[in-house]
């Protein structure tokens, strides 16, 4: 039990004091990443894996995971459930090894690691400055093992709406496609003076990720109070400018007003399949005196054609 007294309400993950391992199999190989958690106030709530974390996991092995066949569907104490319409065609990136995966307000870090650990050439991992110092990177260092040679796994700080952070991770995600691509400089006519435009302009959309992953963010918000949901939306939109990023966001309706970043997300984006309910996902989540832990949904999204 914490001594801070910060115990993260979850069904799966109910220790914040203790590691935890997610264990999967992948083509017959047992594979895992570990991951410290810390009740400690000053990076609480992002010191703890909360359930979310751990099901977005989930997803990501589940679609890099060979479909079962009709023989194993038919198995009622199959371990691991599958659900179709997560693996779609098109949703994803046809090549995991070539894309890209940023995740925003990752905390301890296990989705995006999981991620790694299925072969993307970069991971980007981003929370609040002393979540990546005092956990996330920790973690990094951890798993360092789980990666191949050439991956990149990297955590940096991202305050949503701070622009220094994220040129800071526009700068790393550019690293991963090589030389930035240039626009070409243009003169003006105005006056007869030289003008450089788009001096040095970046190729955004080449550059953004091919994965976004959002997991279990609205939280501590009540209806009247401020919000973090407008410059997290902020952030989310510059890097998903085109319909090439898959986004993946998790979320549990904790109070009527966790449905509002849902909203707002998808007044930006279109929602690809119908949203996945926890219990499809894990077994663990079939109860039904789970009360609000199993109010999760995940949801998967592209930028809308016309904005």
């Amino acid at each position: 039990m914490s001594v801070s007294g910060n115990v993260p309400r979850n069904h799966i993950c109910k220790d914040a004091s203790s590691p935890y391992t997610f264990t999967y199999m992948q083509y017959g190989q047992l594979k895992s990443i570990t991951v410290n958690q810390t009740p400690d106030e000053d990076t609480w709530p992002g010191g703890a894996l909360w359930d979310i974390g751990a099901l977005l996991a989930k997803v990501l092995v589940m679609v890099n995971s060979p479909s079962p066949s009709p023989s194993a569907k038919a198995l009622t104490s199959r371990k691991e459930l599958f659900v179709s319409r997560l693996c779609s065609h098109g949703i994803w990136p046809t090549s995991w090894k070539n894309c890209t995966i940023l995740e925003l307000g990752c905390g301890v870090g296990l989705t995006g690691l999981v991620g790694a650990q299925l072969g993307a050439k970069l991971t980007l991992l981003t929370d609040l400055d002393v979540v990546v110092e005092k956990v996330t990177k920790p973690n990094v260092e951890l798993n360092k093992d789980a990666f191949r040679m050439g991956q990149k796994v990297v955590a940096i700080p991202l305050c949503w709406g701070n622009e220094d952070d994220e040129l800071s991770c526009r700068k790393v995600l550019e690293s991963a496609q090589g030389t930035a691509k240039k626009k070409p400089t243009r003169k003006s006519k105005k006056k007869g003076k030289n003008k450089i435009l788009n001096d040095e302009c970046l190729d955004i959309a080449s550059t953004d990720p091919s994965i976004i992953l959002i997991g279990d963010v609205a939280y501590q918000h009540k209806p009247g109070a401020p919000s973090h949901f407008e410059i997290l939306i902020s952030t989310l939109l510059k890097f998903a400018t085109s319909r090439e990023t898959v986004v993946m966001f998790g979320t549990r309706m904790r109070m009527p007003a966790s449905a509002d970043l849902l909203e707002m997300i998808r007044e930006h984006f279109d929602e690809l399949i119908e949203p996945v309910g926890a219990h499809e996902i894990d077994h663990r989540f079939h109860s039904s005196s789970l009360g609000r832990n199993s109010l999760i949904t995940v949801h998967v999204f592209k930028r809308k054609a016309k904005e």
